[in-house]
């Protein structure tokens, strides 16, 4: 299907839609708050969840809105029109009956049966999928004022519902069921996740860590996670047009989606590691002795590299999610590579695991080559997401920019097939 009608919603298409300095801000905002939280004597609750995701969105909306105007949809806001009530009705059928299937999924699939769901994940749907019903009638309402388009896909679903009658395309459907795939599958990831991590800052025992070089590792191991897991968390939840932050397009293809489910549980640890990618068979830790020059440089590369991947999560701020399209942002690490997430965790994982100081040869061939798959699996995720991504001009023109300005330009003139191209014009959406 075709949309020759896109324009961007920024006024400079070449713009991030988000700032990295604002995302950074707010997460600092984030982290004094359940710092706070947690000397008050509050408890880990699923409510926590929700405290940091509002905190998080609400600095990031008002910090934009101050110093970041230019890629705000609310900036836009004036009243076009009364509120339809038949719009709000058709948007609701097809809220409830989202929220159905992936309830009815949740209860069909065993890999929702285990505890990170049970104790983590399903008494926050409690307690959100109450707030997200109640608040979706005064936010249906609004946009149906602000918005330059009142029947969007949540009308057009409804309406053929109840009239029975085709009112959009097989590619905008099939759009709209991807998209909530993404957020129910992902977010049941990364919520239980963010607990974990929470729950580790509310119970750090900072003695524990004074004096243990070990210590030191794994706290800015996890750390670096939490920074991550702030940001992939809060992306799932706040995917809203009033915010700017909705989804334009997920991810059409099979290969696409294949790639990146693969890499997250159940299908990574369950089937994949499992039986075909084992490379993790000795760790950097027992091949150097602790403290000696080469641990610590060890220790320092795989930290960088792992807060470089969390800073990459930072430039999405509330906008990340896998497999779509949510508004080009180009700035933190996008500045310097198109794929700074992907790069920095795979050598990250070459520093961690050392396969080939595996003392059996054989093993040790055996295990590089079980990482360089994973390593084609996030180049396959690489080229499929740029692939996507492609169908925007504003994305076509950075990834044509950075073939000039990456930092692995250099890289990409030796092995030519890292070198990005634009789709033909007969294959755009746009």
């Amino acid at each position: 299907m075709k949309y020759d009608n896109y324009i961007p919603l920024k006024n400079n298409p070449d713009a991030s839609e988000t700032s990295f300095w604002i995302n950074f801000a707010a997460f600092i905002v984030v982290l004094m708050t359940l710092l706070g939280l947690r000397f008050a004597g509050f408890k880990v609750t699923p409510y926590m969840f929700l405290i940091m995701a509002a905190v998080l969105t609400f600095t990031i909306v008002v910090l934009e809105k101050i110093f970041y105007p230019q890629t705000n949809f609310y900036r836009r806001w004036h009243i076009r029109r009364k509120v339809s009530w038949i719009h709000i009705f058709y948007k609701e059928i097809t809220l409830l009956l989202t929220l159905g299937v992936i309830g009815f999924l949740y209860w069909l699939f065993p890999m929702y049966s285990y505890d990170d769901f049970t104790l983590r994940y399903f008494p926050f749907l409690r307690i959100f999928v109450p707030i997200l019903l109640l608040g979706s009638i005064p936010y249906f309402c609004l946009m149906d004022k602000i918005d330059d388009e009142p029947e969007d896909v949540y009308y057009k679903i409804g309406y053929a519902i109840i009239h029975r009658q085709k009112t959009l395309s097989r590619f905008e459907l099939g759009n709209y069921a991807r998209s909530w795939l993404v957020k129910g599958f992902w977010l049941s990831l990364m919520q239980p996740y963010m607990m974990t991590d929470i729950n580790w800052l509310f119970n750090l025992v900072w003695e524990n860590i004074k004096n243990k070089p070990i210590e030191w590792f794994w706290f800015a191991n996890s750390f670096c996670f939490f920074i991550d897991l702030t940001f992939a968390s809060v992306g799932y939840l706040m995917n809203f047009k009033l915010l700017n932050s909705q989804t334009r397009t997920a991810e059409p293809t099979l290969l696409g989606w294949m790639v990146a489910i693969m890499c997250y549980w159940p299908f990574w640890g369950v089937l994949f590691y499992q039986y075909f990618f084992r490379y993790e068979k000795i760790g950097w830790m027992s091949v150097f002795v602790t403290e000696s020059t080469w641990w610590w440089v060890w220790f320092i590369s795989i930290i960088l590299l792992e807060l470089l991947y969390a800073l990459a999560t930072v430039a999405a701020g509330i906008r990340f999610s896998n497999l779509t399209y949510r508004g080009l942002w180009n700035t933190g690490p996008y500045k310097w590579s198109k794929h700074p997430a992907y790069v920095c965790k795979n050598i990250s994982w070459w520093l961690i695991a050392m396969p080939f100081m595996i003392n059996n040869t054989e093993e040790a061939i055996k295990a590089c080559f079980m990482l360089i798959g994973v390593n084609v699996i996030y180049y396959l995720r690489a080229k499929t997401e740029e692939r996507h991504l492609s169908h925007y001009p504003e994305y076509e023109e950075y990834a044509l920019k950075m073939n000039e300005k990456s930092i692995f330009t250099g890289v990409a003139k030796i092995l030519p097939f890292l070198k990005y191209k634009p789709l033909k014009k007969e294959d755009r959406l746009f």
